[in-house]
């Protein structure tokens, strides 16, 4: 296996973890805004809604082979796993603050 595919499969699993993370923070302000009907948590929702998808279409881009050619694709896999990680760290962090 080469690198090309490794950093696509590390991709899309730290895209997956990003997904469940917020789909976790999703349901907590969801469960606010229940309570409190607050436009900042409506907000976050909106926030959230995108974020997930914006992961889901990450996903996309690097599930899928990389294309035939001299590159290979090897920046785009290797960019969008940088985006994810940075993600899921900062996700990691406004997970632990919403947590309660």
């Amino acid at each position: 296996m080469d690198w090309i595919m490794i950093f696509r499969y590390l991709g899309v699993a730290i895209a997956l973890a990003n997904i469940s993370i917020i789909v976790i923070l999703l349901s907590i302000y969801w469960k606010n805004y229940r309570k409190w009907k607050s436009e900042y948590t409506i907000g976050l929702l909106i926030f959230g809604f995108f974020l997930l998808i914006q992961n889901l279409l990450s996903m996309g881009f690097l599930a899928p082979p990389p294309p035939p050619g001299p590159s290979g694709g090897v920046g785009d896999g290797y960019s969008l796993m940088l985006i994810n990680i940075c993600q899921l760290i900062s996700l990691s962090a406004l997970l632990k603050i919403s947590w309660k």
